[in-house]
């Protein structure tokens, strides 16, 4: 197949689990089929070249921001709308591009955020459309991350999914929240992810002692004293994440875990964690990156870490999981988080789950397994197994490429 693959993240440009899914998924895609992505480009990349087997197309876009060198904040609105501009800008060169040739056999979708794409492709140049949905936070999930009083992004995001041939979703749960939403017309599909440390976990040359070394550096970075603690989170920092239920639940966990720190690894709204923290006597207790990490180097935090905390309200998938767990850390996830996490046995739990919407029982769930050591390496044991064993983006991507195939045969 000819797989034309539009998504907004692309190596070196990734900046939450999107980029890492497309990272992961393309080479594995590539082995069998013609793969060209097509992507945003931050003003200093390459139009176009090969990567891993795949072609990398990136319009610059001078006009709204693409000329210079900069990353964009989510979280902040301004910035978010100037980067839904951007990616809008974006799309319609994307199509353009593709009017040209050579045509593919078939579009892949990612997010609503390139509804335009999707919709150009379907009606103006006739090619078979499938959508991905990586997240549902603009449309249809409850806990929404920007405001949409019209419910604009609700109608285009079920407007795509009513052309497109077949909807791709990572978890049965995202499945359900759609059909409870009324996308019933278009068959929706799930695959799972893999893990994002998988390729690295499984080459031979990988060091677990170069990382501890590595991580000890870090610890002293971050000026933590010997004996001290580490309970870990990563993400973006916003109210979906949890973060505000969890910076609450420190005060117990603090008063119960002697030397516990809690790092938050991500961008988002650190001036509310700051007032939290000094709202609530966490000063010294909670310590922050003030930046988005990725590569060795958050492998390192990961490291660090006596336990990993991720009390989402809701997660698509949630790729951090697989990191924390694939690394052999005890993980405590909010009941936003997808069941598949919890492993095969559930006598046996891969992970801890916890109410993200209360304070108290996330507090329960890290004091439980900050305070008991058996559990945190039972926890790690399993979760290691479980990643390793079941979740495998060479999997994902033969699932994947057996949607795109039967979507073209309709």
């Amino acid at each position: 197949m000819r797989i034309a693959c539009i998504v907004n993240q692309f190596p070196p440009n990734i900046t939450a689990g999107l980029g890492r899914y497309v990272e992961l998924i393309t080479p594995y895609l590539a082995r069998d089929h013609d793969v060209t992505v097509y992507t945003l480009n931050d003003g200093g990349l390459p139009v176009d070249e090969r990567v891993d087997g795949v072609t990398v197309h990136r319009p610059r876009n001078r006009l709204l921001g693409g000329g210079r060198r900069r990353r964009l904040n989510r979280t902040r609105r301004v910035e978010f709308l100037l980067l839904a501009l951007r990616v809008v800008a974006s799309n319609a060169r994307y199509v353009l591009r593709l009017r040209r040739g050579p045509r593919p056999d078939l579009v892949a979708v990612h997010d609503s955020t390139n509804f335009l794409a999707g919709l150009l492709c379907h009606y103006l140049l006739r090619l078979p459309v499938v959508f991905h949905v990586h997240t549902t936070e603009y449309g249809v999930a409850p806990q929404r991350s920007i405001t949409d009083p019209l419910n604009l992004f609700a109608a285009l995001e079920r407007w795509l999914a009513r052309v497109a041939r077949r909807v791709v979703v990572a978890t049965p749960e995202v499945r359900e929240q759609l059909l409870a939403a009324g996308w019933r017309r278009t068959p929706i599909e799930v695959v799972p992810l893999g893990g994002t440390y998988e390729p690295v976990l499984a080459d031979p040359a990988f060091d677990r002692e170069a990382l501890g070394a590595e991580a000890a550096a870090l610890r002293g970075t971050l000026g933590l004293a010997k004996g001290e603690r580490v309970l870990l989170f990563v993400g973006r920092i916003e109210r979906q994440k949890g973060v505000y239920q969890l910076l609450e639940a420190m005060r117990e966990v603090a008063a119960a875990v002697p030397g516990v720190r809690l790092v938050l690894v991500g961008e988002g709204d650190e001036t509310g964690v700051r007032r939290i923290v000094a709202a609530t006597g966490l000063r010294g207790r909670v310590l922050t990156s003030g930046r988005f990490v990725t590569g060795r180097e958050l492998m390192a935090y990961y490291e660090l870490a006596e336990a990993c905390v991720f009390p989402s309200l809701f997660e698509p998938f949630g790729l951090v999981a697989t990191e924390a767990m694939a690394l052999g850390r005890a993980t405590v996830l909010g009941d936003g988080f997808s069941r598949i996490f919890a492993g095969p046995d559930p006598a046996r739990p891969a992970v801890r789950f916890v109410r993200a919407g209360e304070p108290a029982d996330i507090a329960r769930g890290v004091i439980e397994v900050m305070t008991d050591a058996a559990l945190r390496r039972a926890l790690a044991r399993r979760g290691e197994r479980f990643v390793r064993e079941s979740l495998s983006w060479e999997r994902a991507a033969a699932e994947t490429a057996g949607i795109y195939r039967a979507a073209l045969k309709r």
